[in-house]
């Protein structure tokens, strides 16, 4: 494992200069949320003054461009992979941002459970892991880059199977697991503008550990699902009972995989 006392840093196409886990990881994220911003469509807004809700932080992209919309923010971000803690504290240093760092994840009840790391694939890391649900995922990514056209795919393709392999080896910590509503109770939280949920098939779980009363407080929801056993339908079914505006797309890159992504305003 990556020594925690020797990041490795990268400067992104925007100057910004941050610590981060995975290279090629990276390029893709920055694209995701820096270029394309991904989290701000349908609707979905990052206001000066917001408490926003980060969860499934990663090394903290999300919460980067959300400070760079907005300086004055009040931010929460839920990370349970123990070696991604220290890259996060890094690049909120880096840049002199000041956030509250939860070293556990959120789900439907507080209490502990095995997480699976993959240190080459560490947005794909699960407290429910099936590495051959990840590869197929992987492989329709790398499919999808294919098609599209991307340069060098051809090559990359001859090669897939010892590409994923690799990408895929992992380890397990056992991890802490909190609710929403716990957190929102321990922390006077009076209002969540926006709840970013990216948690690797835990999206339903974090939403049961919503209470009732608290569902009011929160304004907006970005969010990506899993698609398995019918979970888009319900979830969709679940915020629009809950009084928001929801909106499910498929983007291009994951097209023929059971990622989806939504976006909920409340009404």
């Amino acid at each position: 494992m990556r020594s925690e006392s020797s990041p490795k840093y990268w400067t992104l196409p925007n100057q910004m200069r941050i610590a981060y886990q995975s290279k090629a990881e990276l390029e893709h994220f920055y694209h995701d949320i820096f270029e394309r911003e991904l989290y701000l469509r349908n609707g979905i807004t990052i206001n000066a003054g917001d408490c926003i809700f980060d969860v499934g932080s990663n090394i903290g992209l999300f919460s980067l461009f959300a400070f760079q919309k907005q300086r004055e923010l009040d931010v929460y971000m839920f990370e349970p992979a123990p070696p991604l803690h220290s890259i996060i504290r890094t690049n909120l240093a880096l840049h002199g941002l000041n956030a509250k760092l939860f070293t556990c994840g959120l789900s439907a009840a507080s209490n502990s459970a095995l997480f699976t790391f993959y240190p080459k694939s560490s947005g794909m890391s699960s407290f429910y892991a099936d590495t051959q649900e990840e590869e197929e995922a992987l492989r329709v990514i790398m499919l999808n880059q294919l098609a599209q056209g991307m340069e060098g795919m051809e090559e990359i393709m001859e090669f897939a199977d010892d590409i994923l392999a690799d990408r895929l080896q992992h380890e397990t910590y056992t991890c802490q697991l909190r609710t929403a509503s716990d957190i929102i109770l321990a922390n006077a939280v009076e209002r969540i503008d926006l709840l970013k949920i990216d948690a690797q098939k835990s999206e339903l779980d974090i939403l049961k550990g919503i209470t009732g009363p608290d569902w009011n407080k929160i304004s907006q929801i970005v969010m990506e699902v899993h698609d398995l056993d019918g979970r888009l339908s319900q979830i969709v079914d679940l915020l629009s009972d809950h009084g928001y505006d929801v909106i499910s797309e498929q983007d291009d890159l994951y097209r023929g995989s059971n990622l989806h992504n939504v976006y909920a305003v409340r009404v």
